[in-house]
């Protein structure tokens, strides 16, 4: 994850470690294979491997071999990874085990914040280089009810920087499992909208106000 320069970098990992580490401290959990699964969720990530290395974790059950970790371990931190991730959840799957959960918390908090949106612009500015991705269209509205498959399609219209805080970033506090993930992503998901209002602010798009404030009011019925 080394050359990673699209918000799922090496810095990202140890990112999630260290909350990982944290939470699992504070919930008693099993560090060792919090800690496994920390460092190799995104080893074989779908935007970065594709599905096959996705579905397979091709990547991570090589690192795990190559580092002679017991079978019992292994399976569990495989099984995290397999169920985590906001594309997962978006078919009702979700991490079952306490250490599954502390990992899915963390690698959300790290979504959303002062980081996420660093991470966030990184990933668009990657992509706009490509040619496919605007950071944001005033005439182009999020789509906030979209499914796992039309999520991850790369040419979707309503795919940009801003949209993106819509259609993922902010439902993430919501999506928290442990006490502490809560009361962290409280505070990131803030600053996300503090965010976003004054970007629609120095903008000039009243419109958009609008439907941040109509949204935020929504989410938090």
């Amino acid at each position: 994850m080394s050359g990673n320069n699209d918000g799922h970098g090496f810095d990202h990992i140890e990112r999630v470690y260290e909350l990982s580490m944290k939470l699992a401290a504070e919930e008693k959990a099993d560090k060792q294979i919090v800690g496994l699964a920390a460092l190799l969720h995104d080893v074989d990530d779908y935007k970065l491997f594709g599905d096959d290395n996705a579905e397979n974790l091709t990547n991570a059950r090589r690192i795990i071999e190559d580092n002679g970790v017991d079978a019992e371990t292994a399976a569990k931190a495989c099984d995290i990874i397999s169920n985590m991730g906001y594309s997962k959840a978006l078919k009702g799957i979700r991490p079952q085990t306490l250490e599954g959960q502390i990992v899915s918390d963390a690698d959300m908090l790290d979504a959303i914040g002062a980081n996420g949106i660093i991470r966030t612009l990184a990933y668009a500015l990657e992509r706009c280089r490509s040619g496919n991705h605007q950071i944001f269209d005033e005439n182009i509205w999020p789509e906030l009810k979209l499914t796992a498959e039309e999520y991850k399609k790369p040419d979707r219209q309503s795919d940009n920087f801003i949209n993106h805080f819509f259609e993922k970033l902010l439902k993430l506090k919501n999506m928290m499992f442990t006490s502490a993930g809560r009361k962290e992503a409280e505070v990131r998901h803030k600053l996300m909208a503090g965010f976003l209002y004054e970007f629609f602010r120095e903008n000039g798009c009243p419109k958009w106000i609008g439907y941040l404030s109509n949204y935020e009011n929504s989410e938090s019925l």
